[in-house]
């Protein structure tokens, strides 16, 4: 391999790594407390799912009313008090990405409802997925997904907002 060759390979390794770390900057820089969060006709984030129990527990739990919180316009169950007040507390921590909505829909341009059972957790965030098929091309093409999904949320969740206002 001549000198050419590698630093092409350099360069090329060096922008990708880039781009993907940036990628995963603006996903946490784009989520905001105003979003809409992907709820039920009661007004339930996640069809009642703990948030905080995919990443404490490595898998989704069924939260109950008891341990509740109002937040970005919905209400947040959870199976304990400790899992509440660690939301309570840094809520963009354990809120899942781009609302709620799938993943590969919001890079597609548009709002897909998401099944709280098919999830994935990377570098600490929380992606919920419409279909284990949808799941799969989302990790097959994350990187690529995930900077189209960036550029796409602000217009959609912008529409979004709109679209709670008038209601």
């Amino acid at each position: 391999m001549n000198n050419y060759t590698r630093n092409i390979l350099l360069i090329s390794a060096i922008v990708i790594s880039s781009l993907g770390a940036y990628s995963f900057y603006l996903t946490k820089q784009d989520y905001a407390a105003d979003s809409v969060i992907f709820n039920t006709s009661k007004n339930i984030a996640i069809n009642g799912y703990d948030t905080v129990s995919y990443q404490l527990d490595k898998r989704p739990q069924r939260g109950s009313a008891t341990y509740q919180v109002s937040w970005a316009g919905s209400i947040w169950y959870f199976i304990s008090l400790k899992n509440r007040e660690l939301f309570t507390a840094n809520p963009e921590k354990y809120a899942p990405q781009f609302g709620g909505y799938d993943p590969v829909g919001i890079s597609e341009g548009y709002t897909t409802p998401s099944n709280p059972e098919v999830y994935s957790v990377k570098a600490g965030l929380l992606f919920l997925h419409y279909s284990p098929a949808y799941q799969d091309y989302w990790e097959t093409n994350r990187g690529t997904n995930l900077i189209l999904a960036n550029g796409n949320w602000n217009f959609l969740r912008s529409q979004l907002l709109k679209k709670q206002n008038n209601q």
